[in-house]
């Protein structure tokens, strides 16, 4: 009975998924593999947490007008459920726990400055920070099966000739943009 009680707490606990961000643009960085992501999935919440090791920190307590996260160093998080892509949803954290969600429902068309939900924590430390978000994914029209779950883990990172873009799966490129569907993948595993 003992055996099959720990199989069960096993087979109940969330499983852990991790991977290295890779350079996406430009084509060199004196950064090398400074963002780790994992990522869970406990019932219906999706939780991504991000290590960010740099040797300095590209942020703003408070943004001012017309300022956004991703200006700035921020991890990012897109997920779909759909085969297509669309609609798909994007999340920002900041070093200091400032947050940006949005819906893109088409390439022409967005709804920003709602809340998706979610929920973030952001801890500075001497050598880089990180962030967690927790996003409840049923509130985005998730119906449960683990196998739909589908995006892209993001930073951006420095500023002016250092700033760098990693990404989890899109290729490397000229020009950094994490709007790119056709480049998602299952979330929940790391290649």
């Amino acid at each position: 009975m003992k055996l099959l009680v720990s199989i069960a707490v096993l087979l109940m606990s969330p499983a852990a998924f991790a991977c290295d961000l890779s350079l996406v643009a430009p084509a060199k960085s004196a950064l090398t593999k400074p963002v780790q992501v994992q990522a869970t999935l406990a019932g219906d919440v999706l939780t991504a947490g991000y290590t960010v090791s740099a040797p300095s920190l590209n942020a703003m307590k408070v943004l001012g007008p017309g300022q956004y996260p991703y200006m700035f160093d921020v991890a990012e998080l897109f997920v779909t459920f759909s085969e297509t892509g669309f609609p798909y949803f994007e999340f920002e954290v900041s070093p200091f726990n400032q947050t940006f969600q949005v819906k893109i429902v088409s390439l022409t068309q967005r709804q920003e400055g709602g809340d998706l939900g979610l929920l973030s924590s952001a801890t500075i430390r001497p050598g880089g920070w990180s962030a967690e978000m927790k996003i409840p994914l049923k509130l985005l029209g998730w119906d449960g099966d683990p196998g739909k779950i589908r995006g892209n883990f993001y930073s951006i990172l420095g500023r002016d000739s250092t700033r760098s873009y990693w990404s989890a799966f899109l290729p490397k490129a000229a020009k950094a943009n994490f709007h790119q569907p056709q480049f998602f993948q299952p979330l929940l595993r790391c290649e």
